[in-house]
This record gives structure tokens, C-alpha cells and sequence, in this order.
């Protein structure tokens, strides 16, 4: 055990250590930043409310490190390392309940965790702000003291691993439920599996109840802080019909999503590859001998992995947006993805065993003592190779999951904040400026005299109260108004002469294109009909080309700003400008050549123009990058 130990607590200082290193300095892209925010306000974030881990990471806030945001997301490095932690614990229980413990052991059950602490879906979990890390670690303390209740029996002690387990389950849904829910059904037939007459106990199942509860009673912070009146209050459920549709999410406007334009079965199957993609063929092959193997020396438990990959993967495949660019979809995968990790560790172990009882029999024959030498040889450099492996992971992510030094979230919404009016209200059409804006304006407190509000949150009741009751100077238009390119002219026209108005957003809505101006990274809203001028035009081509970075920008920064560039594009192609729309369209794509709507955009530019052969070429190189857009296909057989 102190070995086990010790084994335990290198592979957290281990992993600890070289995520503190490749950590976000500051806010991220997407939900890191809201949670960043949050955090810092003891507020409320989008729903379901996250509370457990709102709650402790403003604990983590609390460090004396530079920057909040800093801390949050040290905070997930922190529950990733005790993940691993767990993973490495679980494994060894699997052995000891399946009669296998040694040396090849530990050494294939910590190289495996390694190996999946420094793959990409699980590191860029742990170096931004985001729920998945505290996610797995809940997630895989539930399976240790299941397992644990197992191995105790039906005895005082066994009930007192199983009542910590209830508990767990609860926290559990009061950090990300929909993953917590789906993964139930596998630990309550295990259960039912392992001891039927448990639930012939009144007793046990009223305690069981109860902390059950106890971890769901985190619930209660979301009703009081918010009637505290946080800085960011989102949904304001601080009554019960705003937390019933908070909690339901049915005060959330929906968004658009790519999970419907994939086939399921094209997701499945993805989905399906993942452990092929972040392990190697060779290792997943491993994996199938583990599983196996595990099956051999204890069904039950054969089962509960198997059944916890199963029902990870297809909620992964059923709810998370399909996009290879959503960190998020990795995230949901981890819970799979670590059981995978128990099956190559085991896989790894038996094969290596197996070739050590050969190495001895050759041994064992002093007429072959020529083979003597290969076998010791192949015993050293396949033991090497296990070692080498986290290495070789380390090495061949270490570029994509290092986000030491993207600091372009914050730097997008300082640039929006300086460029705007004294007192003036910005209205937000996407999460990743509204939530890095919230951060940088309310969390550093930087220009403290702009308002920011969300245009999707003008169409819900508990959003809107929160707007009133933050900014009650604000004139909100009539609430039966939805189209967002009709809300944002209705509300510059009610505030006009109050003070300016600016939106990230606009729309096709032609009343609402006819009173724009773009002014750096955001458009003014005019209560007159704008005509823009050259001069106009050249003074923020000119602008935006000394702003925005050429160089040194990860994945999704380069697509908030090439998304940037290409909604400036899409608009001057609405007030008529085609020329200058396709040379927006065009420096789009040179900061993201690989963003698919880009081409798409193009590819209907031409084919306005008349020059098929050109239009179909972008056609087909966006099809490459997403091959399930049925618009696409449409514009191409034009061509």
C-alpha cells in the first residue's frame, strides 16, 4: 500500500505540474470564460447552474495568485491530477478483486494513466475552466467505492462505502447532471448484481435517500445567491418559475447546433474511433485483450466498465455538438475514454506477462541459450517502450495543449471596451464575446461605465428581470419580439439620445442593416439610415488589420477572429458591397483556412458573380471540412 501510495502521489505532483505549466493565463473561449466570471462573482451561470462547482471554484479565487481567472483554471488542473489519482486507485482495485497484483502491475496501470492524463481530450480539459475534470474525478470515485462496497460485503463497513457513494451521486448531479444521470443505470445494476436484498431494507434505502440529498441540497444556492442580486444572475431563479424553467433550460433561447446535420450513425461512429485517435491502433488492440481478460476473471465487473463506456458514448453521441473543434465534446467523452484506459492497462499487463512466461521457459532450456539473449532483449525494450509511451503522448500533444500563452480572449474584449463610448451598452450575439466581456467588465472591472447585455437574454422572463433590476436606465423592447436583427434595433431606437449603442451582431433584418456603422470589432448603432464612405471603409480595414494578431493564436482563437472578418464580409455583401465582401471573405480564410463556413460563403460569392468553376472550388474544400451541409451540396449543383 505504500507503494501504492507513493505511486499515487507522483502521478499527481507529475501531472499537476506540467498542466500548471501549460495553463490559460486568463479567460478561455466559449463557457471557461462565463465560468471565470462566475467564480470571481459568486454568480450565476448559464443553466443547469454548475452550483458544487461554481461554489469551490470560488474557493480556488480565493489563492494568492495573480488573476481570478488564473485561479479558475488552475482549479481544473487540480480535479484532473486527483482524477488521474482515482483512475490509478480504481485499476488497482480492479487487480486486487481480480487476484492480480505484482510489479507489472502498478507499472502498466500507472503508464496507462499517464498516457491518458497527456492525451489531447483530456489535457485541454484541464487547462481552462470547465466542468469535465470535476466531472471524471466524481465520476470515477463512484465506481472506486462501489467497487470498494464490493469487496467490503454486507457488512457495516460495506454500507458506510455504499452511503459515501450515494453521496457522491448527488454532488455528482449538482455539477453536470445529464452525465451523472446516464451513467446511473450502470452502477444501480451492479449494485442489484452484486446484492439484490439490499433493497428489501426499508432502512437502508431511506439512508441511502438521504445522502442522496445531501449532495443534491448544493442545489439551494442557486434560489439564494440569485436573490442576492450577483452580478451575473443568468436565468434569475430566484422564484420558483424561473428556477423550474431555469433548471429545464426552457428559459434558455436555443442556439443552433451541428449534432442534427451529422447522421447519428456517421457520430456513432466517430465517437466510437475516439479511443483509436487518442490512443493508436496498436494500443486499442491491447484494450480488447483487457476487456477480455476482465470479463474472464469477474463478469460484474466486466460489466460495469463496459456499460459505463456504452452509456457515456451515447449520451456523448446523442446531446454534445459535433464538431471536432468542441473541446466540449471531448469532455463529455472522458468517462469512456478512462474506461478504456482500465482495459489497455489490463490488455498491456497480460500481454507483457504472457511474454515473460515465454522468456522464462526459453530460460529454462539450456540448449537454447542464443534465445536466452532475444528474450531478455525483447523482455528490456518492450518494458522501455511502457515507459516511453506517456512520453511519446506528451510530446505529440504538448503543442495543441498548451494554452501558456493565449491571452486572445481577454485581449478581444479589452479591444472591444476601448474602442466604445463613455456609458454606452453593448448588446452581445455570441457566448464567447458576451462571457469574455462579463469577465473583463465586471470581474476586473474595467470600464465599469458600459453595460454589456446579452440579445438572447431580451427573450427570456427571468433574464429580463435580471436586466431590469442591473440596469434599470435600459428601456427594454416588447417582450413578443424574437427575431434577433428586429430586438436590436427596437432597443437602439427606445435608448437612442440616452446614450450609444453598440451589438456584435446583425442580421439579415434590413430595417436593422440600413442603421449600422462597424467601429472596430462591434457596429454603431445610428437612429438615421448610414451611408458609409471610402474613407469609412479604409479606416476600419485599416483598424482591424493593426489589431487583430497575425501570429501565435490556437485553433479557436484563430475562428473567433476569423468569425470576426467574416460576419464584416457578410455584411457589406447585405448593403451591397460584393467586392468588398469577398475581400473579407478571403482575409477570413486567411486567418482560418480551415473553417468551413468560410468556404461556403465564398463559394455562394462567386456563384453570384457568375464564375461557377471558382464557386464550385470552395464549394468542394468546404464540403471537405463538413460533408453533411445540405446547402452546400445545393449551391454546387448549381455550378
Amino acid at each position: 500500500m505504500r507503494r501504492d501510495y507513493l505511486i499515487g502521489g507522483g502521478i499527481l505532483v507529475l501531472s499537476f505540474a506540467v498542466y500548471a505549466a501549460t495553463l490559460c493565463p486568463t479567460i478561455y473561449w466559449e463557457d471557461s470564460a462565463a465560468f471565470c466570471a462566475v467564480h470571481s462573482l459568486l454568480g450565476i451561470p448559464h443553466s443547469p447552474g454548475f452550483p458544487v462547482y461554481v461554489l469551490l471554484g470560488r474557493v480556488f479565487t480565493l489563492l494568492p495568485f495573480a488573476g481570478s481567472a488564473f485561479c479558475s483554471n488552475l482549479m481544473s488542473a487540480f480535479w484532473g491530477s486527483a482524477a488521474l489519482t482515482v483512475l490509478f486507485f480504481l485499476i488497482l482495485e480492479i487487480y486486487s478483486q481480480a487476484s492480480i497484483r505484482q510489479w507489472l502491475s502498478r507499472l502498466t496501470g500507472s503508464m496507462a494513466v499517464l498516457l491518458f492524463a497527456f492525451s489531447s481530450s483530456f489535457w485541454l480539459q484541464t487547462v481552462r475552466a470547465e466542468v469535465y475534470t470535476l466531472n471524471l474525478f466524481l465520476s470515477l470515485t463512484s465506481i472506486l467505492l462501489v467497487l470498494r462496497w464490493r469487496r467490503a460485503g454486507s457488512t457495516r463497513t460495506g454500507f458506510r462505502w455504499l452511503l459515501l457513494f450515494a453521496f457522491v451521486q448527488g454532488l455528482s448531479l449538482t455539477n453536470h447532471p445529464l452525465l451523472a444521470l446516464t451513467l446511473a443505470p450502470a452502477f444501480l445494476l451492479f449494485i442489484l448484481c452484486t446484492d439484490f436484498k439490499i433493497t428489501l431494507s426499508a432502512r437502508r434505502l431511506g439512508l441511502l435517500a438521504i445522502f442522496v440529498l445531501l449532495g443534491l441540497s448544493v442545489y439551494l444556492y442557486l434560489p439564494i445567491r440569485s436573490s442576492l442580486g450577483p452580478a451575473v444572475n443568468w436565468g434569475k431563479p430566484d422564484s420558483w418559475p424561473n428556477l423550474l424553467a431555469y433548471l429545464l433550460r426552457t428559459s434558455q433561447a436555443s442556439t443552433g447546433s451541428s449534432v442534427a446535420a451529422v447522421p447519428f450513425l456517421n457520430r456513432l461512429w466517430f465517437d466510437l474511433s475516439f479511443p483509436v485517435d487518442q490512443f493508436g491502433l496498436p494500443l486499442f488492440w491491447l484494450s480488447v485483450v483487457g476487456i477480455a481478460s476482465l470479463f474472464r476473471s469477474s463478469r460484474l465487473m466486466g460489466f460495469l466498465t463496459l456499460s459505463v463506456f456504452a452509456l457515456n458514448l451515447g449520451t456523448a453521441t446523442w446531446a454534445a455538438d459535433f464538431s471536432a473543434r468542441n473541446y466540449d465534446l471531448l469532455g463529455y467523452l472522458l468517462p469512456s475514454l478512462s474506461m478504456f484506459t482500465i482495459w489497455f492497462a489490463l490488455g498491456t499487463r497480460n500481454v507483457l506477462l504472457w511474454i515473460l512466461k515465454e522468456v522464462r521457459a526459453v530460460n529454462g532450456n539450456p540448449q537454447k541459450e542464443a534465445h536466452k539473449v532475444l528474450g531478455y532483449l525483447t523482455v528490456y525494450v518492450l518494458l522501455l517502450t511502457v515507459i516511453l509511451l506517456p512520453v511519446l503522448q506528451l510530446s505529440r500533444n504538448l503543442k495543441q495543449c498548451d494554452k501558456s500563452s493565449q491571452i486572445w480572449a481577454q485581449v478581444y474584449a479589452r479591444q472591444i471596451l476601448s474602442s466604445v463610448e463613455k456609458d454606452a451598452l453593448i448588446l452581445a450575439g455570441d457566448d464567447n464575446t458576451l462571457t469574455s466581456l462579463w469577465y473583463v467588465n465586471l470581474a476586473e472591472n474595467e470600464r465599469p461605465d458600459v453595460k454589456i447585455v446579452s440579445i438572447t437574454a431580451l427573450t427570456g422572463q427571468g433574464n429580463r428581470e435580471q436586466i431590469e433590476q442591473q440596469y434599470p436606465e435600459i428601456k427594454l423592447p416588447d417582450a413578443a419580439i424574437r427575431d434577433p436583427g428586429a430586438l436590436v434595433y427596437e432597443l437602439g431606437r427606445l435608448n437612442a439620445g440616452r446614450f450609444p449603442v453598440y451589438s456584435t451582431y446583425f442580421s439579415g433584418n434590413p430595417l436593422l442593416v440600413q442603421h449600422l456603422r462597424p467601429s472596430g470589432y462591434v457596429y454603431r448603432l445610428s437612429t438615421e439610415t448610414v451611408a458609409l464612405t471610402d474613407s469609412d471603409i479604409e479606416k476600419q480595414r485599416d483598424r482591424l488589420r493593426r489589431d487583430i494578431p497575425t501570429g501565435g493564436c490556437d485553433i479557436l482563437s484563430r475562428e473567433h477572429f476569423g468569425n470576426l472578418i467574416f460576419n464584416l464580409g457578410a455584411f457589406y455583401d447585405k448593403i451591397g458591397g460584393s467586392h468588398l465582401s469577398v475581400e473579407y471573405l478571403l482575409w477570413a480564410l486567411e486567418v482560418d483556412p480551415s473553417n468551413s463556413r468560410i468556404y461556403f460563403k465564398l463559394g455562394e460569392a462567386f456563384l453570384k458573380k457568375g464564375d461557377k468553376v471558382t464557386a464550385s472550388k470552395f464549394l468542394q474544400a468546404g464540403l471537405e471540412l463538413e460533408p453533411y451541409n445540405a446547402e452546400a451540396r445545393r449551391l454546387l449543383e448549381q455550378t
